[in-house]
């Protein structure tokens, strides 16, 4: 049985994450330190986990914060 393969919800930007794709699959990638996650951490709790143990100061920032910083890493 293959894995599920999930896919990237808009509600993945209030953890501050934004998606790339490899190899015809989304992964989850953090608009802060850029770092790529496994398509399984597109789990709302997994991408929660990264953000607060990563970047705790921005715990309280909102979407739209994580928007800006998505708009200005990729423009």
């Amino acid at each position: 049985m293959a894995a599920k393969t999930r896919k990237f919800s808009e509600d993945c930007v209030k953890f501050g994450f934004t998606f790339i794709e490899k190899d015809k699959l989304q992964l989850p990638q953090c608009v802060i330190c850029m770092k790529v996650l496994s398509n399984d951490s597109m789990r709302p709790n997994r991408l929660e986990r990264h953000w607060k143990q990563q970047h705790p100061s921005l715990v309280l920032k909102t979407k739209e914060f994580f928007l800006l910083k998505q708009n200005q890493s990729s423009g």
